[in-house]
């Protein structure tokens, strides 16, 4: 049987590969072991959107990258509509997208999701014509994103204590949010705290931020009117005990297209996990069904995990080469 042809992208500053344990070339031997005819794109860091261009060109229909969500993210943006399909192997801290595909965390797991699953259409949100995955945060999480980011790999309990204690003195900061809903009469919203979520957030014990449709053609939109590190401490409270949608001082709501404005003349905005400063106002737009992905057959995934239970009727197993 002819091995399937695919292309290995890796970020060697990924969290889960700084230590060294795994190589790119080491996950090349896993795909190649595991019945994939393997071509590496090898590089620094700094230039993973242009190894995914050239994936993108190269025969192989499938693209494989290793890395977090902003390096998955990356991949996306070059990949969307291109017809070229888009495998994970999660090597992030966080891993939003492929715990919500249900592909395993740990390597072998997330190997064998590649060689056995199938080819879904999932949806992708669109801030400025920046793109995103999982989800756009604007206020005090956009700041402990960033700097995470300039303390990757020099995290420790005393330095997230710090931070933490220095975003809640700050929150007041934060600019207010005003909230427009396009083509309907609901009243704008107003916030200093907004995340739009490619999807709706299930409501599940233990179940932080995960989505079980992907390709719902919404937003999922959430706020808080006034917030203060009391009433999110809440909202987490509620949120680990499946109860987020009793908190009331959550807005939560439904949109296909929404504006965000501000007194500011820019906003900072992480996307996956990586902050940015965007241009007010801030115009949010889904492309529907936008990105091939690879994840686990849906009748593979525990059921306790977050992949839709309804896959799109014309889900293909990936092609031989």
């Amino acid at each position: 049987m002819p091995a399937k042809a695919a292309t290995l992208v890796v970020n060697p500053a990924a969290g889960g590969l700084l230590d060294g344990a795994v190589t790119p070339e080491g996950l090349a031997a896993r795909l190649t072991a595991a019945g994939f005819a393997v071509e590496l794109l090898s590089g620094p860091p700094g230039e993973i959107r242009q190894r995914v261009e050239r994936a993108r060109d190269l025969p192989a229909d499938l693209v494989v990258v290793a890395g977090g969500d902003g390096t998955i993210n990356a991949a996306a943006q070059v990949l969307a509509g291109s017809g070229k399909i888009l495998g994970l192997i999660p090597r992030g801290t966080l891993n939003h997208l492929s715990k919500d595909l249900g592909i395993p965390q740990d390597l072998d797991g997330a190997v064998e999701a590649l060689s056995t699953g199938v080819v879904r259409e999932i949806d992708i949100g669109d801030v400025n014509g920046h793109l995103f995955l999982c989800s756009s945060v604007i206020g005090f999480a956009s700041r402990l994103g960033g700097q995470r980011e300039r303390w990757r790999g020099r995290l420790h309990p005393w330095r997230w204590l710090r931070l933490i204690v220095r975003i809640a003195q700050t929150l007041y900061r934060d600019p207010t949010l005003e909230v427009g809903f396009s083509g309907t009469t609901r009243p704008a919203l107003r916030t200093r705290y907004l995340v739009v979520a490619v999807g709706l957030y299930e409501e599940a014990p233990g179940q932080l931020f995960a989505r079980s449709h992907l390709d719902s053609g919404e937003f999922g939109v959430y706020a808080v009117r006034r917030p203060t590190f009391g009433r999110l401490a809440r909202i987490m409270l509620a949120a680990l005990m499946g109860r987020w949608r009793q908190a009331p001082d959550l807005i939560a709501s439904e949109a296909g297209t929404l504006t965000v404005t501000s007194s500011r003349p820019r906003l900072r905005v992480m996307n996956d996990g990586e902050a940015a400063l965007l241009d007010v106002p801030l115009r949010y737009s889904l492309r529907a069904q936008a990105l091939r992905v690879l994840g686990p057959r849906i009748d593979d995934v525990d059921s306790g995990g977050a992949a839709d239970p309804a896959p799109n009727p014309d889900q293909t197993r990936l092609e031989r080469a």
